[in-house]
C-alpha cells in the first residue's frame, strides 16, 4: 500500500499551450501539485488528491497511468541520498521513480515509487498507516 500518492503519467499532444491545459483543469478542480517532471510531451505529476486528479484527466481525455508513491525523510546532508538508495539496492529492490517535495530544516522529504512495495516497507521499516 501506498502512503496516498499518486503518480499520473501522461503523454500530452507536442503542441503549445498543453501543460497549461492540464494545469487549468488541475486547478479548477482544486487539485494541489505537490511536484512534477516534464521532458518533452512526457508529463509525470504527483498529488495526493487522487480522484480529483482522475477526474480532471478524464474530463480532458487524456490517458494516463498511475503508480503508487511512498515517502520518506531524511537529512539533507551529502550521503543521504546513498545511503536511502543502497539500503532499498542491497535489498533487491529498484526504485522507479523519485521526486523531491520539500527540503526544510535540514530535512528532504521524498516520494518514491519502486518495484517491490512491500519489501521497501520492510527495509526501510515504514509501517503502513490506516487511512481514517
Amino acid at each position: 500500500m501506498s502512503d496516498g500518492r499518486l503518480e499520473f503519467k501522461i503523454e500530452l499532444p507536442d503542441e503549445a499551450g498543453q501543460l497549461a491545459r492540464v494545469s487549468r483543469e488541475f486547478s479548477n478542480h482544486e487539485i494541489n501539485i505537490e511536484t512534477m517532471c516534464a521532458i518533452d510531451t512526457n508529463v509525470v505529476i504527483v498529488t495526493d488528491q487522487v480522484v480529483e486528479a482522475r477526474m480532471a484527466l478524464n474530463s480532458l481525455g487524456i490517458q494516463y497511468t498511475t503508480t503508487a508513491l511512498l515517502s520518506q525523510s531524511m537529512p539533507d546532508k551529502p550521503g543521504a541520498l546513498a545511503e536511502f538508495s543502497e539500503r532499498l539496492g542491497e535489498a533487491g529492490v529498484s526504485i522507479t521513480s523519485i521526486y523531491v517535495l520539500s527540503r526544510i530544516q535540514g530535512a528532504t522529504e521524498l516520494a518514491f515509487s519502486v518495484d517491490d512495495i512491500d519489501k521497501a516497507r520492510a527495509v526501510l521499516n515504514m509501517h503502513e498507516s490506516v487511512p481514517p
